[in-house]
């Protein structure tokens, strides 16, 4: 690991991250060669508990209400809700440690999905990250479990992810973030990752002055989703890098923080505004990025304080039966990972429920009105090479 610090907050690591979490595209290999495959007995167990407990989680979906609470004896693995999985578990025990200190990722395929409802599989994909850990709030609504859709056309303001625009590399207030594919695009919505620890040594090597004011931090918007007596704000700075318990983890999503100092009446300094330039340059580089696409049955789970990801644009099929939906849980597990209360954006992971609130900040607007700081409308769109 890098060498010892006083303080994370301020001083940056002096020496480069190591372990199997520092990967580039080339060292962590072809998704096909590190994906887990759900082989049919594993399949039949979990279709044979979908279809045993679907009477009981009605609230899953389609309307994606909390499912129920977890049982008082849930195991290290996470909220269990009754699945009996003996064999499926097998193959997400190593999925789960490698998520927590392996690479960061798992790519899990063969999910089941014909013959099954968009209910049943979305029963399915809860059964799975259960496994990882317990769901969080999405939202100010409460949601659990939430839907991947362009939703531009019914919803006024909504969220960046809920939209066909290309995401800049980023990481989620969350632990673990897991998206299950019931139905891929026409063209376009590639996933893409990369690895924090590389994003961070890239620019030891290149440009270590930048590194001091990705530790320092910034402050984030809360997007309206903020509790009763909460500023609209965060008051303190949300470091991009911090290493507690010699791990380095990150946090970094780069319009809520243009929003975030813009609001607050703290103009971002012309040395915070190129780390931030320098960073999304290393992040989106091919040689820093791991694309691939999600195709039905497919779900990655991330280690969200390792890896960032983002996606491509995308183009629909002209059937609305056939529209892009991937199936979105945010995950967390007491002991997952040591990390400063600095690095959440309310008391704890995740968005607390907040009855009568909904996220209301205009990101097209803000892209418009302040390139700079935003860096611009996303683009990742060099091919791999």
């Amino acid at each position: 690991m890098g060498a010892p610090i006083l303080d994370p907050m301020k001083e940056p690591v002096h020496g480069p991250v190591l372990g199997p979490a520092s990967w580039t595209r080339d060292s962590v290999g072809h998704p096909d060669q590190f994906a887990l495959v759900l082989g049919d007995q594993e399949r039949a167990e979990l279709v044979g508990e979908v279809i045993r407990l679907g009477s009981d989680a009605r609230g899953v979906a389609p309307h994606l209400s909390p499912p129920p609470p977890p049982a008082p004896h849930a195991s290290h693995l996470g909220q269990r809700f009754g699945f009996v999985l003996p064999r499926l578990d097998a193959l997400l025990e190593r999925a789960q440690r490698e998520v927590q200190s392996g690479r960061g990722l798992a790519l899990l395929r063969g999910l089941p999905i014909d013959g099954l409802t968009l209910a049943q599989f979305t029963l399915a994909v809860w059964a799975v990250g259960s496994r990882f850990g317990h769901a969080l709030s999405q939202n100010a609504q409460g949601e659990q479990i939430t839907q991947v859709i362009d939703a531009s056309s019914i919803e006024e303001t909504p969220r960046m992810y809920r939209s066909k625009l290309e995401l800049r590399l980023h990481n989620d207030i969350t632990a673990m973030i897991s998206l299950a594919c019931w139905q891929p695009s026409m063209e376009g919505g590639l996933s893409y990752l990369a690895s924090a620890g590389a994003i961070h040594n890239e620019i030891l090597e290149r440009a270590p002055h930048f590194l001091a004011p990705l530790y320092r931090g910034f402050h984030y918007h809360r997007l309206g989703e903020e509790g009763q007596g909460e500023a609209p704000v965060t008051p303190y700075r949300m470091p991009v890098f911090v290493v507690r318990s010699g791990q380095l983890s990150c946090r970094y999503q780069r319009a809520g923080i243009a929003a975030g100092h813009r609001a607050l009446g703290v103009p971002l300094t012309d040395i915070e505004i190129e780390a931030m330039d320098m960073f999304d340059a290393v992040a989106k580089a091919p040689h820093n990025r791991l694309a691939f696409p999600l195709e039905r049955g497919d779900m990655v789970v991330i280690n969200n304080y390792a890896v960032l990801h983002a996606r491509t644009g995308f183009t629909e099929y002209p059937e609305p039966e056939k529209r892009r939906l991937l199936v979105r849980l945010w995950l967390d597990r007491d002991g997952f990972r040591d990390v400063p209360p600095e690095l959440n954006l309310f008391a704890a992971n995740g968005i607390p429920p907040q009855p009568g609130r909904a996220c209301t900040f205009d990101f097209k607007a803000l892209y418009a009105s302040d390139p700079r700081a935003t860096g611009g409308v996303p683009k990742l769109e060099d091919a791999l090479s």
